[in-house]
């Protein structure tokens, strides 16, 4: 049993709420709170609390995180387009804010918490600056972000470069799914809605809604379930190949700030530091999309 928190950007593009999803009807994994983090992280976290909601897991904690990056405002101007007007009097735990709920996490089960970052890293920053006992606590991160085979400005770690940069410097043990070993889980938008329109259980039409709801703000392209390897790493690592790499975080350059840099060595370099991350190479992306027609498109 893996024991995680999730820091999501859910309700911007659907594969959130569809991984988390994934995640709720996996027994390898127990979730033991969400953080959001983005425009509007309180929006956000209603509609991580409407997922829990119609699956009886009321009880799991939810804190709305960090809602302006660490330097500057957002690159992006999304708003959480999932969001209803019917989720307005959903609850969720607002004592915390995402970082000390993360904190308070790793404090009470120190070596035990894997954290989920499929968002902009804000939350994960603070946490590691606000608690100096907390990367030694944290058993390991697995994100989605980032690419690592070429360059190119990958929204989780453009939205806040400076928070991504703290991450990869933390000394946590890290896995990376970047942009490059994503774009092949594809789930046709329409056929997705009806399958869940046709499964019946109240989990399925409410994400039913949420595909809706997403596809009538334009995008013009099936689901990409990017945020899905994270759990599926944990569900089965098998499911993905790595490679240990030196990565960092350009934080400056007019066409460079966001990208992630991996050292690729021609003439014998020595990198001057240890490879910090360890990077999914390889996807069996036919297993994962069956795991999760099978686990979140189903009764």
């Amino acid at each position: 049993m893996n024991k995680v928190i999730i820091d999501t950007d859910i309700g911007g593009d659907i594969d959130d709420v569809l991984a988390i999803a994934l995640a709720i009807r996996s027994p390898e994994i127990q979730i033991e709170g969400i953080t959001t983090v983005g425009i509007q992280s309180d929006r956000r976290a209603k509609i991580a609390s409407g997922l829990l909601q119609v699956n009886n897991l009321g009880h799991i904690p939810i804190a709305a995180g960090a809602s302006i990056p660490l330097c500057g405002k957002w690159n992006y101007e999304e708003y959480p387009n999932q969001y209803g007007e019917e989720m307005k009097d959903l609850p969720y735990h607002s004592d915390l804010d995402g970082a000390d709920l993360m904190i308070r996490a790793v404090n009470e089960s120190p070596g035990e918490i894997t954290l989920i970052a499929i968002g902009a890293m804000t939350n994960l920053a603070i946490a590691i600056t606000r608690s100096p006992e907390f990367c030694s606590k944290v058993k390991e991160i697995i994100l989605m972000g980032g690419e690592y085979n070429g360059h190119y400005r990958e929204c989780n770690i453009v939205s806040d470069p400076e928070a991504a940069d703290i991450v990869f410097r933390s000394g946590i043990p890290i896995t990376a799914a970047g942009l490059e070993v994503c774009l092949s889980l594809i789930s046709d938008t329409d056929a997705t809605i009806d399958t869940l329109i046709g499964t019946g259980t109240e989990q399925s039409q409410f994400l039913a809604k949420l595909v809706k709801r997403w596809k009538a703000v334009g995008l013009n392209r099936p689901i990409i379930m990017f945020d899905a390897i994270p759990f599926g790493i944990l569900i089965k690592r098998s499911m993905v190949s790595t490679e240990n790499k030196l990565v960092h975080v350009e934080t400056k350059g007019d066409h460079t700030r966001g990208m992630t840099y991996c050292m690729k060595p021609h003439f014998g370099e020595v990198p001057q530091c240890e490879p910090n991350i360890q990077v999914c190479i390889e996807v069996n992306h036919e297993a994962l999309m069956e795991l999760f027609a099978e686990r979140t498109l189903q009764s």
